[in-house]
């Protein structure tokens, strides 16, 4: 089995195919959540990471033109092609082209290309929609991680209702999260932004958030340090910023893979997002650990809080979120009857484990 990976949080569903088939894993780069201490783990179980880049595209297309006989020898032995994001998606469209039927798309989620207002973003999400509409007709499957995502490639006729799965994510591990420590003791004191820094995340949301609490309730941002969790490579893109964020009393931290740490300290999350996102997996650990959440309602965090959730953020004000925040950081009754009861939603329906088993029927 071929698999084009575009985040190493799908690490844990790699992982977990490799019990039973040959892996190789292709990727186009590492991505900001990489953690080579898992990749080289899955080296010694025989997975070959092998990094797509010109010579690699030049190579197969050169033996999809001219060596016809070589494709016939190799096409037996792939079982199928697992593609992720939509980097590797446009590129395994044309350097797999002979095996399009043994193709599987998985979309993460529809991303900044189809959320975002951005005029630019507009005509490629444009081109985008015409160019998945003809790679979809002719792969295998399409898997996404929520119904919505299914529902708008069906009704925009992106691809047709008989191919387009859904999986309940790619990458949330239970066993981990149980074996992460006695979360009875932990010591919430940060007001946490746990995503990727763009703004469509709601990025500059939770900065100007620090700025009004400064300004209108100067004692309580005393007591409510903010902090920032985002992979080390956005960071280094904030660059100058940085110093200017720490001067609000923000501290920033580099996201890591297993970041149970940073959740064993946190007071509550804020995710003002805009993006499209497919499952959040930040907002499946809040509720596991039952952190107070303050997430802006889309088709990813809909699908894992119940629908009557108290606090999907109504606005993007700044001075509407600090509000909701002081009303969720004092309705811990709330959360805890909630946030238990979907516990075992969590449980039942989004572990890796489940994921695999319904991935595992489209891969047979």
């Amino acid at each position: 089995m071929q698999i084009q990976y575009g985040s190493s949080r799908n690490l844990n569903l790699i992982s977990y195919l490799a019990i039973s088939n040959q892996i190789e894993c292709l990727y186009l780069r590492k991505g900001p959540f990489v953690d080579e201490k898992k990749i080289q783990q899955l080296k010694n179980k025989n997975i070959d990471f092998i990094q797509v880049n010109c010579i690699y595209i030049i190579k197969r297309l050169a033996t999809n033109i001219l060596f016809k006989s070589d494709i016939k020898k190799e096409e037996p032995k792939i079982r199928n092609i697992l593609v992720f994001t939509i980097g590797p998606i446009l590129i395994s469209s044309i350097i797999f082209q002979p095996f399009f039927k043994k193709i599987i798309i998985v979309i993460e989620g529809l991303g900044r290309v189809f959320s975002s207002r951005l005029i630019y973003f507009r005509f490629i999400k444009r081109f985008i929609q015409q160019y998945y509409k003809v790679i979809f007709s002719k792969c295998k499957y399409v898997v996404t991680l929520n119904y919505s995502d299914a529902t708008y490639l069906t009704q925009l006729n992106i691809s047709s209702v008989d191919k387009v799965k859904v999986i309940p994510g790619t990458g949330f591990n239970i066993e981990s999260l149980q074996k992460s420590g006695d979360f009875s003791k932990k010591t919430p004191k940060y007001i946490d932004f746990i995503a990727r820094s763009l703004p469509e995340k709601g990025f500059y949301d939770f900065i100007f958030m620090r700025q009004y609490l400064i300004r209108h309730y100067p004692e309580l941002a005393k007591s409510f340090p903010f902090r920032i969790i985002t992979p080390k490579s956005d960071i280094e893109k904030l660059s100058s910023k940085v110093s200017y964020i720490n001067s609000l009393g923000i501290i920033i931290k580099p996201y890591i893979i297993d970041p149970y740490n940073y959740y064993k300290e946190s007071k509550a999350i804020i995710l003002p997002t805009t993006y499209g996102e497919g499952l959040s997996r930040v907002v499946i650990e809040a509720v596991y650990f039952e952190i107070p959440l303050l997430v802006s309602r889309n088709q990813g965090t809909e699908e894992i809080l119940p629908y009557n959730y108290k606090y999907f953020t109504i606005s993007k004000n700044p001075s509407v979120l600090i509000a909701q925040l002081l009303r969720i950081l004092n309705d811990q009754e709330y959360i805890h009857k909630t946030f238990k009861e979907q516990k075992k939603v969590i449980e039942t329906f989004y572990s890796t484990k489940k994921s695999i088993e319904i991935m595992e029927t489209y891969l047979n």
